[in-house]
């Protein structure tokens, strides 16, 4: 391949079904003119041709169905706020996952909007500081059965946010969330947070999610310049987003549920009888452990990692197992 960056600046005009083989379409709503430069600084290791636009703030919704309807992933590129989310968001059903780190109840706070959706029907929140996010709004990601996953859990095992996006439509990845001496230009000046390396690892899973429609990037500062560490590590975290989608495979284990591209592993957990049946993708490594709903009496597929595997052949149940046990079956 070409030492040069297969990206292509495009009008918003010119977006049609002729792109859409792209793994994404790059919406930027910032501003700025700085980070197609970024961009092209890099190598791609897949063959594919990347688009990118520059859009007004009240260009953004319109873009943004105009791209779904062609079935055109986008990455949404945003400053501090994203323009518009309410209108943004599907007023159907919609899954998605947040990387944030923390929550407040400020009536422009992206983590409040997105969970006062009524059509929120599952989601995650990714990367928190317990410190930094209110106890009211993790009170009612329980009381809605939406998951969570502290920073401190993730920095354990990385891995354990891999099931968190996987099935997810929408991603919001607050940029943010990444401490300020890895992001100098993080306007929070938060000490701890991600490291550079664990949100471009964050981005890899976003790529490989096998639902995503958008990702919206926020966060992004308004006085970036080309000369930048925050510039270059955000052109990488949009690298391991685009690098993950142009190679990811389609996993339906419902739809595609053959042998042999699975694998069954059956784990007894004990005297009573009672059994735990998980799946992994042979061409992948993915995980997926099968939950009973018992109304429906049928087992749902539920992504999950290779750790809870373990845990159940160690002779105790998942709490991922349990969480949506319950949150199928409840009371």
């Amino acid at each position: 391949m070409g030492s040069n960056y297969p990206l292509e600046v495009i009008p918003a005009a010119a977006i049609s079904a002729a792109i859409e083989e792209t793994p994404a379409l790059i919406v930027d709503t910032t501003g700025n003119s700085a980070m197609a430069g970024f961009l092209k600084k890099l190598h791609a290791h897949s063959k594919y041709k990347l688009y990118y636009t520059r859009l007004g703030i009240n260009q953004l919704a319109k873009t943004q169905k105009l791209a779904n309807g062609l079935g055109i992933k986008t990455i949404v590129l945003c400053r501090e706020k994203i323009p518009g989310l309410s209108t943004i968001l599907p007023k159907d059903n919609f899954t998605a996952s947040l990387i944030s780190p923390g929550s407040s109840l400020s009536e422009d706070n992206v983590p409040k909007i997105v969970i006062e959706r009524e059509t929120l029907i599952d989601f995650s929140y990714i990367g928190y500081q317990s410190y930094r996010t209110n106890p009211l709004y993790l009170q009612e990601l329980n009381n809605r059965y939406f998951e969570d996953l502290r920073l401190g859990v993730f920095r354990q095992e990385n891995a354990l946010a891999e099931p968190l996006i996987r099935s997810k439509e929408y991603t919001f990845l607050d940029l943010r969330s990444v401490r300020i001496s890895d992001f100098p230009n993080n306007p929070l000046n938060l000490p701890n947070g991600l490291y550079a390396h664990e949100v471009c690892q964050i981005a890899r899973y976003i790529g490989m999610s096998q639902k995503l429609k958008t990702l919206f990037i926020y966060g992004i500062p308004s006085e970036l310049k080309s000369n930048l560490a925050s510039g270059e590590l955000t052109a990488e975290i949009i690298w391991h987003v685009v690098e993950a989608l142009s190679a990811n495979i389609d996993e339906d284990l419902e739809s595609n549920a053959k042998d042999e591209l699975f694998l069954r592993k059956i784990v007894s957990m004990g005297n009573d009888g009672q059994e735990l049946i998980f799946v992994t993708s042979r061409a992948t490594g993915r995980w997926w452990m099968e939950v009973p709903n018992i109304k429906l009496s049928k087992n749902v597929a539920v992504p999950c990692s290779y750790s809870d595997y373990t845990t159940a052949c160690s002779g105790d149940v998942p709490m991922r197992w349990l969480f949506f046990f319950q949150k199928l079956n409840p009371n």
